[in-house]
């Protein structure tokens, strides 16, 4: 039977295995973000690098990272889903319009 500190072993070796993993992620810009007390700014669990949501029309703090957070990821994906279209001036159509 496996006893309780060969249980906590195990798990504290996962812990340090998984921060190892994502120390290379965070190197490459791909951070482990977590939402703070301040809305829309997130912060990395590791490397505590911060981050904003452009969404939330916030100013990038010196030294953060561009992400987008929980509450945009979907509407960011929509977008990236989907092709821009092309829309005319205002004042284009409206003197198109008005000529005879």
């Amino acid at each position: 039977m496996i006893d309780d500190e060969t249980i906590i072993r195990r798990i504290a070796d996962a812990v340090i295995e998984e921060d190892r993993a994502q120390r290379i992620r965070c190197q490459r810009g791909d951070h482990d973000l977590f939402a703070t007390a301040s809305p829309g700014v997130v912060v990395c669990r590791l490397c505590r690098t911060l981050g904003v949501c452009l969404w939330c029309g916030l100013t990038l703090p010196h030294g953060a990272c561009v992400v987008v957070c929980a509450k945009h990821v979907g509407a960011v994906r929509w977008q990236a889903r989907h092709p821009r279209t092309e829309v005319q001036p205002i004042h284009q159509s409206h003197q198109q319009r008005s000529e005879p």
